[in-house]
């Protein structure tokens, strides 16, 4: 969950708010999950950039997609799935599907190109999966 206040507050005075709101609907707060985030700082939930008007994959996120990318293209299918330790070819393929199906609900005008980049190295490498 994200909370904004429009007000300076307490951290304390934040968090007793915040666990008192949950509580109403018999949740309790993990204090070791719960951070106060500062004014201007980054804010990212589930690897979503929410800090401005739009939401925005993290550096992090692409440059996992990118790297996934560039081991199959460079080294192979198999050897990338041996390399990342995948249990099976499916796993990986299914995986990365995943990471852009994701990125492509967040920000499509990035996945698109992704998309079509990885059509193109399942195409190269025989579309193992079909």
């Amino acid at each position: 969950m994200v909370f904004s206040a429009g007000t300076p507050c307490s951290r304390p005075s934040a968090v007793s708010a915040l666990s008192y709101a949950v509580q109403a609907y018999r949740f309790t707060v993990n204090v070791r999950k719960t951070r106060i985030v500062p004014p201007g700082a980054r804010r990212s939930v589930l690897g979503i950039l929410v800090d401005g008007d739009t939401l925005r994959l993290t550096p992090d996120f692409k440059s996992r997609v990118l790297g996934h990318l560039y081991g199959i293209e460079k080294f192979g299918l198999r050897a990338h799935q041996q390399h990342r330790d995948f249990a099976s070819l499916a796993g990986l393929v299914h995986h990365v599907d995943g990471l852009i199906a994701y990125a492509l609900g967040t920000e499509s005008a990035w996945a698109e190109p992704v998309r079509e980049r990885w059509r193109s190295i399942l195409d190269t490498q025989g579309r193992p999966l079909g």
